[in-house]
């Protein structure tokens, strides 16, 4: 039996209602947009700490690592404040504001 690949999901192939759920395909995908982001929500996350997550090929990883040393999160917590970090941003831009 020959397993063919998964696709990789892009946010439009993401049904709707689980586009509020970031994984690291989704939070690799909108990096930049994140990114320029972060600063907003993650100030103790300063350009230098970014440019270490542009660098790396495990972007998401790395990201929550950094929250991790930032905010004293645990692993957990880390991917939760990700997680309403991108959720709140969808919804706003599902409101249009």
């Amino acid at each position: 039996m020959v397993k063919t690949p998964k696709k990789s999901k892009t946010l439009k192939s993401v049904p709707e209602e689980d586009r509020t759920m970031i994984t690291k395909t989704i939070f690799n995908e909108n990096w930049t947009l994140i990114r320029s982001r972060s600063a907003e929500r993650w100030s103790l996350m300063a350009d230098y700490d970014l440019n270490k997550v542009d660098k790396s090929e495990a972007k998401f990883d790395k990201f929550v690592s950094m929250l991790r040393v930032k905010y004293g999160y645990t692993p957990e917590k880390a991917r939760e404040e990700l997680a309403r970090f991108w959720a709140e941003y969808i919804a706003k831009s599902k409101s249009g504001t």
